[in-house]
């Protein structure tokens, strides 16, 4: 079966084009009229200037004596940019590339991308227009439009004038394309050769060739081979409501568009970079969510090895996190993530509870475990995996304190409540604890499955830290943000809830939790969606699952489908449509990749989650669904699922692609066993219809 997005012109952004990559070149294309833009964005093209070195001005002792006489301006010199404030550029940045421009002898009315070719095909009065990327060589791409067409090359540095402020000198022009010199980084061209109805297009950045495949027809070839056996590979969903059905098919696509597993890390946009102007957040690595969710689909799709090149990345980057650990709190075997870095680690700075948010790295931590849980690879872990999840836990440790024999964080934040202000951190925070519980846990596992003896401070923290801090409220105890302090208002992280999602150390149905559950579960939902972005939906939604709001898992998803996402497709920050959500930025346009991705992880999520080494299957599909189909969805340990609704009775199979331990739940039946290498494990039962 051929699947087909199309879209009407005009479309008048970037981020409403309709997008091909490769997991370091991005393409996006749109336009009005007889005027056709394809624009080009690049993964991994820093301008390097800028950032926040860590030093002796960062310092944990220092911190919480300037916390404790609330001293902002001292707070604020500790993580400002290297040479204060009014630095240009004062941190690290994408660039921009520039676009092509082809003016058609007709207007154009439809752009369609074909899921499994890659193709996009731009339909105008007289002929088509279509483009092509390929996958493997990551610099060149091409087109075919009929010769009448006239081409433009225009560089970033002409679309904007940010460039020429920031010391970038005018590119140098030729007959084929243009050079654009960097002010400390290598230079990059953009090159095209034209014959006949055939346009190749080539960048390149420092040494690189400048070199152009046969023909386009080969470019098409390619295309076409490589994303009909993604399609062959990847799960396959099919459900009642056809508005899923896209978000999960385009969405797999769109991922393994920007994170092929040959290609570069991806940040916030992936490789669709503007072509006017730097991206927003430089589009950086953010570790407080954004990240995560980008690479979450990589769990249940099987594309485990496109998570390679950002685990690699940061790996390359422990000799810069140890340093960062011993100058904050003075040990040498620490590893300390910053929230905001680029490509080298490089802390973008200013934003301080972001600076010393220690889940950033357990959660990273937990990302490189997972892989290992689904892949059967261990091998990460002697790569420096290992090191880093101990390197991790060790900074914790650092700031751990023992009274009446309990362990309390003295500092700690809740990603991006209250902001950067002098409030915005307490003890005990609920995220912090959830995240070193879940990190000490997998270390006791890590270490099992390499032969090594575990650290008794894994276990003693798990016996001494609360999993998550509690206050009473009217006679009930909720999840407290940290000690003390409840959440007051609708937030785009849900992070208090972090021990049940993405943590999962809490069980949303343990008994022992219950009134717990109960009492945080209702005051989140009476705080609203009012202050929501667009990846606060899919962290919801796998929430609701959790609480067995089933109707709600998909009231969300569409919601979030019609009103975070641009006519075009592309997912925005904040809503579209008035009266929502309070936006949160000052330009309604702006897109990132993480909510998009997310939303693919939160479907998969209905089918089945793993949390307290159980397996629940079909927890968060609508009883109103008559009838759905699931195949291949990765699960933990291994397994492969499948599942469908028919005649009223559902009906789950698991297959053990290694063998080993399993435990399953469907509706409150359960199997526990353990299935050989190629067994399938069956349950059918009535269909879950409340």
């Amino acid at each position: 079966m051929t699947h087909r997005i199309r879209h009407d012109f005009p479309l008048d952004q970037q981020h409403e084009g309709t997008t091909i990559g490769n997991g370091r070149l991005g393409l996006s294309v749109w336009g009005r009229d007889r005027l056709v833009r394809i624009s080009i964005g690049v993964s991994g093209l820093w301008d390097h200037r800028g950032g926040m070195s860590w030093d002796g001005r960062q310092n944990y002792r220092a911190l919480r004596a300037a916390l404790a006489r609330s001293d902002a301006e001292a707070i604020r010199a500790m993580f400002a940019p290297d040479g204060g404030e009014g630095v240009v550029p004062s941190r690290p940045s994408h660039i921009p590339v520039g676009r092509l421009e082809l003016t058609l002898p007709g207007p154009a009315r439809s752009v369609t991308l074909e899921l499994e070719s890659g193709l996009i095909e731009v339909v105008w009065c007289g002929g088509r227009l279509v483009v092509a990327l390929l996958p493997a060589d990551k610099g060149c791409f091409g087109f075919r439009v009929t010769p009448e067409a006239e081409l433009v090359l225009r560089p970033a540095y002409e679309l904007s004038g940010e460039l020429r402020q920031l010391g970038f000198p005018p590119p140098r022009r030729d007959d084929d394309g243009f050079e654009q010199a960097m002010p400390a980084d290598a230079p990059f061209q953009v090159r095209f050769r034209r014959r006949g109805d055939e346009v190749l297009c080539r960048f390149a950045q420092g040494d690189e060739p400048v070199t152009f495949p046969g023909s386009l027809t080969s470019v098409i070839r390619e295309s076409r081979a490589y994303w009909r056996n993604f399609a062959a590979a990847v799960p396959q969903v099919s459900t009642p409501n056809p508005l899923l059905d896209e978000l999960f098919r385009v969405g797999l696509c769109k991922f393994e568009a920007m994170t092929m597993a040959d290609g570069v890390p991806a940040g916030l946009q992936g490789p669709w970079v503007e072509d006017d102007r730097r991206p927003p957040w430089s589009n950086d690595f953010h570790f407080n969510i954004n990240v995560q969710m980008c690479y979450w689909p990589a769990y249940c799709s099987g594309r485990w090895a496109n998570l390679l090149p950002l685990f690699r990345m940061i790996l390359g980057w422990r000799e810069r996190l140890r340093r960062n650990a011993e100058g904050f709190v003075g040990i040498p075997d620490g590893c300390l993530l910053p929230h905001a870095v680029d490509d080298r680690g490089v802390c973008m700075g200013s934003f301080w509870t972001g600076c010393i948010d220690l889940a950033c790295g357990a959660w990273m931590a937990q990302l490189m475990f997972d892989y290992v849980r689904y892949s059967g690879d261990s091998d990460l872990l002697r790569e420096g995996a290992f090191d880093f999840m101990k390197g991790v836990f060790n900074v914790y440790q650092s700031q751990l304190e023992e009274r009446d024999g309990r362990l309390t964080l003295p500092v700690g934040v809740s990603p991006e409540y209250r902001g950067g202000e002098l409030d915005a951190w307490g003890a005990d925070a609920s995220f912090q604890l959830a995240a070193v519980h879940r990190l000490a846990a997998d270390l006791s596992a890590a270490a099992e499955l390499l032969g090594e003896p575990p650290d008794p401070r894994w276990r003693e923290l798990r016996e001494k830290l609360p999993p998550v801090t509690l206050l009473e409220v009217d006679g009930r105890p909720e999840i407290a943000l940290w000690r003390g302090e409840i959440p007051a208002e609708s937030h785009r992280h849900h992070s208090h809830l972090g021990a049940i999602v993405p943590f999962n150390i809490i069980q949303a149905d343990d008994p022992a939790w219950a009134e717990v559950i109960d009492a945080s579960r209702r005051r989140w939902i009476a705080l609203g969606i009012g202050r929501w972005a667009g990846w606060s939906m899919p962290w919801a939604v796998m929430l609701h699952n959790r609480f067995g709001h089933r109707q709600m898992t998909e009231e969300l998803i569409e919601l979030w489908g019609k009103y975070y996402r641009n006519r075009g497709g592309g997912t925005l920050h904040d809503p579209w449509i008035q009266g929502l959500a309070l936006t949160f930025l000052r330009d309604p346009g702006v897109m990132q990749m993480d909510a998009g991705m997310g939303m693919v992880a939160a479907i998969a999520d209905l089918f089945a989650y793993e949390t307290g080494g159980v397996i629940h299957a079909l927890h968060g599909v609508p009883g109103t669904w008559s009838a759905f189909e699931v195949r291949g969805l990765w699960l933990p340990g291994g397994f492969r699922l499948a599942a469908r609704r028919e005649s009223g009775r559902d009906t789950v199979e698991l297959t053990a692609t290694r063998g080993g331990a399993l435990k399953l739940e469907l509706h409150g039946e359960f199997y526990e066993g353990t299935p050989a290498p190629g067994e399938t494990v069956r349950l059918t039962v009535p269909a879950r219809t409340a």
